[in-house]
């Protein structure tokens, strides 16, 4: 199981000198283009970014921001990837109000506490412009336990997945789709002030 986005790590290379490609190489490459889509012209965060290899996966955008709370992951990002990479917590996020246009959390949410899931998606709600929109893929629960992976602190069942993210936002789209390891539910959620 690959767990942080490295263009080195072995996960995410393909076998055989590249003749077959890494299940986590394009999930990865599946989950940044799916963004793509909704991100033309727009000022566009990726939290947590990594070491920008995802980030760098966007395009069309009008300029994009990387946060994560590894500042040696930041400074991979730095000299490797165009963006602005900012070394920050995704429940206390270093950006003004209604800053950016869409918000990207692709496999992170799982990586904080339940409270820290909770600061992050009001975080979120601050610095989205109204009617911008918080793009999210989540690893589910499908029995209830959990995954084994030492780096998931917190995983949901998918009602309480949709419950808590459309207590903070307005579901704009929704669906469950299968990722290397389990199934991921992808969502797009917009900030409305209803």
């Amino acid at each position: 199981m690959a767990e942080r986005a490295h263009p080195e790590d072995k996960g995410f290379k393909g076998r055989f000198f590249g003749l077959r490609k890494s299940s986590y190489r394009q999930a990865l490459y599946g989950r940044y283009r799916f963004c793509n889509k909704y991100i033309t012209n727009k000022l566009v965060l990726d939290v947590p970014c990594g070491t920008g290899w995802g980030t760098s996966l966007l395009t069309g955008y009008n300029n994009v921001y990387g946060l994560d709370i590894s500042g040696e992951a930041i400074e991979y990002a730095k000299t490797h990837f165009p963006g602005v990479f900012v070394v920050g917590d995704m429940t206390d996020m270093p950006f003004d109000e209604s800053f950016f246009d869409v918000v990207i959390c692709l496999e992170g949410f799982e990586h904080v506490t339940f409270l820290e899931g909770q600061a992050f998606l009001r975080e979120t709600k601050r610095v989205l412009k109204e009617a911008g929109r918080l793009i999210m893929t989540v690893p589910l629960l499908t029995d209830r336990k959990h995954s084994g992976n030492k780096y998931h602190l917190c995983e949901y069942y998918e009602p309480e997945l949709i419950e808590i993210l459309e207590n903070e936002f307005e579901m704009e789209s929704y669906e469950k789709i299968q990722g290397p390891d389990s199934l991921i539910a992808r969502c797009v959620l917009v900030h409305s002030s209803e």
